[in-house]
């Protein structure tokens, strides 16, 4: 990535909808780009609006309650519109902001339906000179990144990718209060999609079938939706999705209402060896083992180092960081670049979501590919 800089002058602006708990995040990312500024916020809470000038560090005069309000009062342009609103509203105001003419940022999950998100990406490919991206940032987190970039320096070692473990333990207590609360799959729309994200990003690979899946809610749970999830998945490359004995599998668990430790495993099982990402109590542990014979019986394991130079960017952006300086690229391109998360690539990720449910309800394996049929799909 080679963005160049110039000041304030060449600063894009971003307008942030929805300034709840976690557009806060967004703010310190932006605050601590050179290249980004919020330009204006939108909320339809007043009350927020009105003491936003003094948190958020900009005039009243860029406060509104509708980014159509904002175009047309505001002191545009805007280059962005970061959604960061609850899910259920992610579809309409996605649509509403590139009908505008701003390029978008929404925040996972990317819809609430799959007639939602194919809308979404049929709306993106209106504006060819527009880009989009959904918040699946945690696939650009240093520990993540580095799983992945260890098992690319080493693939002429490890060879290919067998089989995947994903673990994510952890009691939120009533941090995830709010609007979540009330989600009928909590886990699946606010967490795991980070996760299951994140299986693609690590393999360069589709979910293509759901099986097994199980999504409840246990029974001293205060929530009013499920919070507990367990599935197998089938990944491949598009050339193989119809050739199971190409695919590979990975056995998922999350689960929001284990007590006890913030626990997070990741495993990528190989030929030829193996990579383990370990996080106890945030304190995270990268290893890669190496087979010294056939068998697998010998073998040695060394620790990775935890890098945030994601994508192999030479300023050590990672998250939300690396987010931004993606579109700061992309928007310059007027489109002929896309994130990573574009629209047309996370209506994949999203869909996985959907197949676990619908997989759980249905009591069969769901192939994935169907939920993207006929959209003209890029990675």
């Amino acid at each position: 990535m080679n963005t160049n800089l110039s000041g304030a002058s060449s600063k894009k602006r971003a307008m942030i909808i929805g300034i709840g708990g976690h557009a806060h995040v967004w703010r310190k990312a932006i605050s601590s780009h050179p290249g980004w500024e919020i330009g204006a916020i939108v909320d339809t809470d007043t009350d927020k609006l009105e003491h936003a000038p003094k948190l958020w560090g900009i005039p009243k005069t860029e406060c509104f309650t509708s980014m159509e309000e904002a175009i047309q009062y505001g002191q545009g342009p805007y280059d962005l519109a970061i959604i960061v609103t609850p899910t259920y509203t992610h579809h309409v105001l996605s649509m509403e902001a590139l009908d505008l003419g701003l390029n978008v940022l929404c925040e996972k999950n990317m819809a609430s339906t799959i007639s939602q998100a194919r809308e979404m990406v049929k709306t993106a490919l209106k504006y060819p000179k527009l880009c989009t991206a959904v918040g699946t940032q945690t696939r650009f987190f240093p520990h993540n990144w580095s799983l992945k970039k260890a098992y690319l320096e080493r693939k002429d070692v490890l060879k290919k990718i067998t089989s995947l473990n994903l673990t994510y333990l952890y009691n939120w207590g009533k941090t995830r209060q709010g609007w979540r609360r009330w989600l009928r799959d909590l886990f699946l729309e606010d967490m795991a999609p980070h996760h299951l994200d994140l299986l693609r990003y690590i393999t360069e690979m589709d979910v293509v079938q759901v099986q097994g899946a199980v999504n409840f809610k246990p029974s001293f749970s205060y929530f009013k939706g499920s919070s507990t999830t367990f599935a197998i998945l089938a990944l491949a490359i598009p050339e193989n999705y119809h050739n199971p004995d190409e695919w590979i599998y990975a056995t998922y668990r999350g689960d929001w209402q284990k007590k006890g430790e913030l626990y997070h495993r990741l495993d990528m099982n190989c030929e030829n060896g193996e990579i383990n990402l370990i996080e106890r109590n945030k304190v995270k542990s990268l290893t890669i083992t190496e087979f010294e014979d056939p068998e697998g019986f010998t073998f040695h394991t060394n620790p990775v180092l935890i890098t945030s130079d994601v994508e192999y960017n030479v300023y050590n952006y990672a998250s939300e960081l690396y987010l931004l300086e993606e579109f700061y690229q992309c928007i310059e391109s007027r489109g002929k670049l896309q994130p990573k998360t574009n629209f047309m690539d996370a209506i994949k990720s999203f869909a996985i979501t959907r197949g676990i449910v619908d997989s759980f309800e249905q009591n069969r394996a769901i192939f994935l590919p169907e939920y993207w049929k006929n959209l003209p799909i890029i990675r």
